[in-house]
């Protein structure tokens, strides 16, 4: 089979962006005409600085997919090129499950991944590991793979996953 590449919605970073440079735009024009001073220009120089930092960072997260799904693994990709890339063997994974257990976004849906008894454990350092630690807490998951903001549905995905098991 092929390759499938994942990848993250921007629209919702490109609307902050736009929004964060609009504030610049009137409050430079607010401190110009008002005579306001370098605070008021300050301020809106700061939000230019997000917003130009918000288009950095869609552009960046636009050029590298989030998940690559191949036959043999499932990788998914950090934001910060010199993290290493988090993959998940469907060889060593026993199934799959759909939940809601995102306690920072309740609303939104994740994928809990059980591995097989025999599955030796990821170092300590890798980059999902406190919300590895949840959740084993929270639901007895060995790990988990967050799929909010991403450019397909989360019942579509599982049932890809679950075909590669």
């Amino acid at each position: 089979m092929e390759e499938i590449r994942i990848y993250r919605i921007i629209w919702k970073n490109i609307l902050a962006a736009i929004v964060c440079l609009a504030l610049t735009a009137f409050g430079i024009i607010e401190a110009i005409n008002t005579n306001a001073g370098a605070g008021k220009a300050t301020v809106s120089l700061v939000f230019g600085f997000f917003g130009l930092y918000a288009l950095y960072q869609t552009i960046k997260v636009r050029l590298r997919p989030y998940l690559t799904i191949t036959d043999k693994c499932l990788v998914q990709s950090r934001a910060d090129k010199y993290l290493p890339n988090y993959t998940i063997h469907f060889a060593e994974v026993d199934h799959f499950e759909l939940s809601r257990f995102n306690l920072l976004l309740p609303l939104t849906r994740d994928i809990l991944v059980y591995y097989k008894k025999n599955k030796d454990k990821q170092k300590i350092f890798s980059p999902t590991f406190f919300g590895r630690i949840a959740a084993k807490l929270f639901s007895g998951a060995d790990d988990y793979i967050a799929i909010h903001g991403i450019n397909m549905k989360p019942q579509e995905l599982f049932d890809l996953l679950s075909k590669r098991i």
